[in-house]
């Protein structure tokens, strides 16, 4: 809870920092890199949580990965604060929140397919365009493949989903034939 708070409102705050739209997707791609920095490198979050490490060395830290990673000065002004204020370990929640930011702001939106078997980008095109015509954003794609769903597309837009997957018909079909038993 307190993780999402957090997010939300250092999140907003950059958004807010950043006035040309144009600068939104480099901030966030330099969030992106430190916060899989981060991941790919454990000590370093072991390093921010340590209590007796001076806040001074973690902010060294954090200037030279800002430098090595190019970051630009708004983002590594906010690390350098994050730091400061002991949040640098929400960084995670940060950058999700950012990105349904900057989506916002550019009049985007991003679906997760996942579907029995990769897709061509052929089928990938037809399902962006069809989805920009119904909703009306600009459209980025994630592809997942998922073996277990035998055939069909499930889409995931935000926290809704429609599951066309021959998995879930097969359920569906299965719930419908233990009520029939039943009753």
């Amino acid at each position: 809870m307190l993780e999402n708070q957090v997010g939300k409102r250092y999140a907003e705050a950059l958004s807010g920092n950043i006035e040309d739209n144009s600068q939104l997707g480099n901030a966030l791609q330099s969030l992106e890199a430190f916060g899989e920095s981060m991941k790919t490198e454990k000590q370093l979050l072991r390093f921010f949580e340590h209590p007796s490490i001076s806040t001074e060395k973690k902010k060294k830290v954090v200037e030279e990965l800002c430098s090595r990673l190019q970051t630009g000065d708004t983002v590594g002004n906010l690390l350098v604060m994050l730091n400061e204020r002991g949040k640098i370990i929400f960084l995670d929640k940060i950058i999700e929140y950012f990105a349904r930011v900057v989506d916002r702001r550019l009049g985007q939106t991003r679906v997760h397919v996942t579907s029995a078997h990769s897709l061509s980008d052929a089928n990938t095109d037809r399902l962006k365009t069809a989805l920009n015509k119904i909703l009306g954003k600009t459209i980025l794609i994630d592809t997942e493949v998922d073996e277990s769903l035998i055939g069909g597309v499930m889409l995931r837009i935000g926290d809704q989903v429609a599951d066309d997957t021959i998995r879930n018909r097969l359920d569906i079909l299965k719930r419908t034939i233990e009520k029939e038993e039943v009753a």
